[in-house]
């Protein structure tokens, strides 16, 4: 055995408490002011504040945004699924707490907050969210209650992506190289190069 491995760690006193679990948190974003929030991902994080941190981290690096909105992946209810866009129904009423509604425009789609109902419990709260905002558009609504929704526009911190950043992606990419090339060649000897580039490597 190595030396290095003969060492031996010692502690003094109790070991610090563990990392506490994480848990699931749902993160949409808005890209611009006054524009709805749309679905982004989900994230793990052992408390709202994490959570907020992360997302702001994660998915503000990740596409431009104003404002970041995230809830506790166990408060989100969801209504069922249609092939066809969902009919309004006839559920009104203004009882009970407020909760924020996400409709899904299409299967495989993004949820996008398109407003709040009053409900007193889960199943009438998804009832008048579909009978106030089925407008033949929505095949799926959720409701999360809106006191469990936490809303960050980053403010004192320097975690949006406001500056352009597309070259992380290949569009952006083909784009910055055609600048590049353009300011030393023109269009056309870019666009030989290009082609022999490609037949070259592909």
């Amino acid at each position: 055995m190595s030396k290095i491995r003969e060492q031996l760690i010692q502690h003094e006193g109790q070991l610090p408490p563990g990392t506490p679990d994480t848990d699931h948190w749902i993160v949409y974003t808005q890209k611009k002011t006054e524009a709805p929030f749309k679905w982004a991902g989900s994230l793990n994080a052992p408390d709202t504040e994490l959570a907020v941190q992360f997302a702001g981290e994660h998915y503000g690096l990740d596409e431009v945004c104003t404002s970041i909105l995230t809830h506790h992946g166990s408060f989100a209810h969801d209504g069922p699924c249609g092939i066809e866009p969902l009919q309004p129904g006839d559920a009104v009423g203004d009882d009970g707490s407020s909760w924020c509604a996400f409709g899904l425009p299409r299967r495989g789609g993004n949820l996008t907050l398109v407003g709040t109902v009053n409900a007193p419990d889960v199943d009438t709260a998804i009832a008048r969210a579909t009978c106030q905002y089925a407008n033949g558009k929505f095949v799926q609504f959720r409701v999360v209650p809106e006191e469990k929704i936490v809303i960050s526009d980053g403010k004192g911190s320097l975690i949006w992506r406001l500056h352009d950043m597309t070259y992380k992606f290949a569009r952006g990419y083909s784009k910055d190289v055609r600048e590049k090339w353009t300011r030393i060649r023109d269009e056309e000897k870019y666009e030989d190069y290009r082609k022999e580039d490609i037949h070259k490597h592909f």
